[in-house]
């Protein structure tokens, strides 16, 4: 499996605090059918990208060569988890920011009070610069816990979504399952990420996540949401298609 959305590097951003933290932390995705592992630290505002980059690949090289010393098979990967807000209108290019310097950015958004309108207009920025946004984490947004609506309008417009799966699991609250669980049996993310920040909070612990998964998701949809998808992202390839449904929120779930 592929893990498309991790915090793995140390003393980069909230996620791993050391490097024998990063370690483990690799070992445990091991452990858990995960090979492949796409690190993507925060990236809070567009100021200084030269010197995060620098650090970024700093620490994806000594991880790599401690991975290689330690005997563990998990291939990092280059990305980064890309906050977007009004400051994307002054930014003249995020390629660099992409995952494995393909023409995927992972981003995320205010948690809360945001319009779709304003939503789009930012989409729309990273489109022109060449890009296909991946949105992180949908469930855990406010607005889109409360309008499905706005789900359904982004998926109709080919944008692509990555679920944690922390969420899926019914370990980060009712909404935030409610919303994960609607999108995945409807076919409308094409990613499960751990986002995994250490190795308790919000763990790369998949295996054990996945035997809480519904059991009425279907398997080509996790098949695709596991492996396929993050695949053809690594590839700089179109990902798999799923036919997609509209999701409904609904009362006494």
């Amino acid at each position: 499996m592929i893990d498309i959305h991790s915090h793995i590097l140390n003393n980069i951003d909230d996620g791993a605090r050391d490097l024998e933290t990063s370690l483990r932390m690799c070992r445990v995705a091991l452990e858990n059918g995960i090979n492949r592992i796409v690190a993507t630290p925060h990236v809070r505002t567009m100021d200084n990208i030269d010197d995060f980059i620098r650090q970024r690949d700093n620490k994806i090289r000594i991880l790599r060569e401690k991975l290689t010393e330690e005997n563990i098979d998990v291939e990092i990967c280059s990305g980064a988890e890309v906050y977007v807000d009004d400051d994307i209108f002054f930014a003249n290019d995020l390629t660099r920011l992409t995952i494995n310097s393909s023409r995927y950015l992972l981003i995320e958004f205010a948690f809360r009070n945001l319009r779709l309108r304003k939503i789009y207009e930012y989409l729309d920025e990273v489109v022109r610069m060449g890009l296909v946004p991946i949105i992180a984490h949908p469930e855990r947004y406010e607005y889109f816990q409360q309008d499905y609506e706005a789900v359904n309008s982004l998926a109709k417009n080919g944008v692509l979504f990555q679920l944690n799966a922390a969420s899926l699991a019914s370990l980060d609250g009712r909404q935030e399952f409610e919303l994960a669980y609607s999108m995945a049996y409807s076919g409308l993310a094409t990613f499960i990420g751990t986002d995994a920040h250490s190795l308790v909070h919000r763990s790369n612990n998949l295996s054990q996540m996945m035997r809480f998964f519904p059991a009425d998701i279907s398997k080509r949809n996790l098949e695709v949401m596991l492996r396929d998808g993050a695949a053809a992202v690594l590839a700089d390839e179109a990902v798999p298609h799923l036919e997609r449904k509209e999701i409904r929120k609904r009362s006494g779930f």
